[in-house]
């Protein structure tokens, strides 16, 4: 770039890119949260804070560092790191990489040939990902994984520094981030076509009831993070430092509830009892119970770490009668099984929806979004049936 200083270059870029006709009314979130110059390799952001490298802004043109500020601004945007907190921690490598490519695609179509932004040599792009979120990118790189040697993308994305806020802390940075957009328009329409489209498609993704199932859980882990030298901070090794990283203890003892009743069929309940195998070897509880119900407890399975793999072949649903998830909480308390969370499956036509629960509760609602819980967290389950 010129003779400005990385300051002045930051400051020239972003008023250009919050006056023009395409990306203005991204203002209120490119001005969101903090924006500094520091030693990052490259760029980085936890969703609401942005830090760009000084070194690494002295190899852009200015094309590229406007497209590096929206890129970063994007993330923001499509709440990305919180969104997708759950790809991260499966795999942090391809949830970088899928998340980087949807933003990437979206920010050249936008500028459509106008030259107003260019993509950075190593930006990763490919155009088989077009009209995807990052949830189905991660699934096809998952897939079939790139080599270990490709190319990763060229900034940083904080997944710590997201993951590391209490629920309070999370809910007002969305509210910010929710009313930055709304104020600037983008969901009014007042931006040019493409951007408006790239960014209301994305701001409430497709998240699979599969996918929101596995987040809850793994935010149970959330709060008994410890240290560790043996598994070190990415971020830190970029800068030159070797600190510790944290991780979450494996989970205790879940109870998985599937409703046995009759309104439940058993394509639903397959597909149920596969991503419950799925949540158990990806997790790896220290102890879960299978606990099938319709007015009363049917059948109590129990599958230790070992176990899990022949959970599908073994397991034997039983039941057909009327639907009261009470009869899962009373047994509960009865049997004195004290689990840290409780995951549910029904259709949601039930005279109460249990007393006593002692632990987290999950509903997973088939095909009914007018149902409320008055207790625990609601997924809806949508299926043809």
């Amino acid at each position: 770039m010129s003779n400005l200083t990385a300051s002045q270059q930051l400051t020239k870029c972003t008023l250009s890119i919050i006056t023009h006709k395409k990306y203005r009314t991204l203002g209120g979130v490119v001005m969101m949260g903090k924006t500094s110059l520091s030693d990052v390799p490259t760029a980085c952001t936890d969703g609401f804070n942005v830090e760009y490298g000084e070194d690494f802004i002295k190899t852009l043109t200015e094309p590229e560092f406007r497209f590096t500020i929206l890129h970063e601004n994007m993330h923001k945007a499509l709440r990305h790191l919180s969104t997708w907190q759950w790809l991260w921690r499966e795999n942090a490598r391809l949830a970088n990489m899928a998340c980087d490519y949807v933003i990437n695609l979206m920010l050249m179509d936008s500028d459509a040939g106008e030259g107003f932004i260019t993509l950075p040599k190593m930006a990763l792009y490919d155009t088989k990902y077009r009209g995807m979120d990052a949830g189905e990118v991660y699934r096809l790189l998952k897939k079939d994984p790139p080599p270990t040697s490709a190319q990763q993308g060229f900034d940083q994305h904080d997944w710590e520094g997201q993951q590391g806020l209490d629920e309070a802390q999370a809910k007002a940075r969305e509210e910010q981030v929710e009313s930055a957009i709304r104020q600037g328009g983008v969901l009014a329409g007042k931006m040019s076509e493409n951007i408006d489209r790239m960014v209301r498609e994305n701001l409430e993704p497709e998240v699979r009831w599969e996918d929101e199932l596995r987040e809850y859980v793994m935010s149970l882990c959330k709060g008994r993070d410890i240290s560790t030298w043996r598994r070190p901070n990415r971020r830190a090794i970029d800068r030159g430092d070797y600190l510790p990283s944290m991780y979450s203890e494996t989970l205790g003892r879940i109870v998985v509830g599937p409703d046995t009743s009759g309104s439940i069929n058993g394509p639903v309940l397959s597909k149920f009892i596969i991503e419950t195998v799925s949540l158990a070897t990806m997790l790896n509880p220290e102890l879960m119970d299978l606990i099938y119900w319709d007015t009363r407890v049917a059948a109590h399975e129990k599958y230790s770490q070992y176990e899990y793999a022949q959970m599908r072949e073994s397991t034997k649903p039983k039941g057909g009668g009327g639907t009261d998830p009470m009869c899962v909480s009373n047994y509960l308390l009865q049997e004195r099984i004290q689990p840290e969370c409780v995951i549910m499956l029904t259709d949601g036509y039930v005279p109460n929806w249990g007393r006593g629960w002692t632990c987290p509760v999950v509903w997973c609602i088939v095909n009914n979004k007018r149902v409320v819980p008055t207790v625990g967290k609601a997924i809806y389950i949508n299926v043809e049936v």
